[in-house]
């Protein structure tokens, strides 16, 4: 099945928990995952890459999570703290409704959502980057359409 990549204008909001998954320190990529859970009505598994990260602060767990590039007071804060040279990195602000914000510094944000249950591997990782978790089992399709953050 061939997948397709779709520019959306952030912010973004996942109303609905998701948790930090890995975080592939030699790629810089950080992968948070929102499981299924039909009963509150989330028949898919929610994968959300950043990918080429150069910084971040993150929590384990957002109970929902809002995603949106930096205004630009922070993200004179953020490259304050970080003054190597940004190449193609964004400022990409989280928040959830019951905390201060965090961050991630990175190339490339990107997210998509499938049936495969949650002990599967990664559709937006590669499956040499993270160990199988179930190696046996038969592979779910993967989402036919992936987001990405449109260009600022």
């Amino acid at each position: 099945m061939g997948r397709r990549i779709e520019a959306v204008a952030l912010p973004v909001v996942f109303q609905r928990p998701v948790r930090l998954m890995a975080y592939v320190y030699g790629h810089g990529q950080l992968l948070f995952r929102g499981r299924q859970e039909p009963e509150e009505g989330w028949d898919t598994t929610l994968d959300v890459l950043f990918a080429d990260v150069g910084s971040m602060s993150v929590r384990d767990h957002y109970p929902s999570l809002t995603i949106r590039l930096a205004d630009p007071e922070e993200e004179a804060r953020l490259r304050a703290a970080d003054p190597r040279r940004w190449h193609d990195w964004r400022p990409f602000v989280l928040e959830t409704e019951d905390g201060a914000p965090g961050h991630v510094v990175a190339g490339g944000l990107y997210w998509g959502e499938s049936t495969a249950p949650e002990t599967y591997d990664s559709f937006l990782l590669p499956s040499y980057e993270l160990t199988r978790l179930c190696p046996d089992a038969p592979v779910p399709d993967e989402p036919a359409v992936v987001h990405t953050a449109a260009g600022r």
